[in-house]
């Protein structure tokens, strides 16, 4: 009876801590921001505005949306040069491309905009700096 006692103790604080664990792990897995600033290699700047992207994308209820809107302005400093086509493969049908390349060792704006009428997230080059 006293053991019995004792089990129900420990699980009163064992399953909450094991709870609280697995949340905190979890939420962290899921947490995406979008960086206005990316740099570094090609891939990891197609990394940031592709969460970039997929936030844009979710804010707009996925498509549902009937308003066009420009969710964020990203800053890219590139290292090397970047194409559309690696862009494209990257994001898949997540995103369009709308310019030809980015020079390497340059500066420039891309805005991440949800396009209401083709009901896509477009990338946009806006200005070279």
């Amino acid at each position: 009876m006293e053991s019995e006692r004792m089990l129900a103790y420990v699980m009163f604080i064992v399953v909450p801590i094991f709870a609280m664990i697995v949340y905190i792990s979890l939420s962290g897995q899921f947490a995406a921001e979008c960086k206005t600033e990316a740099s570094g290699t090609s891939l990891s700047i197609i990394g940031s505005l592709g969460k970039c992207a997929s936030l844009c994308w979710s804010k707009h209820n996925f498509g549902q949306d009937t308003y066009s809107d420009d969710c964020f302005i990203v800053t890219v400093y590139t290292k090397n040069a970047i194409t559309r086509s690696e862009m494209e493969n990257f994001f898949g049908s997540t995103a369009k491309v709308y310019f030809d390349s980015l020079d390497s060792n340059s500066t420039s704006k891309i805005k991440v905009r949800y396009n209401s009428t083709g009901k896509e997230i477009s990338l946009i080059f806006f200005e070279k700096i």
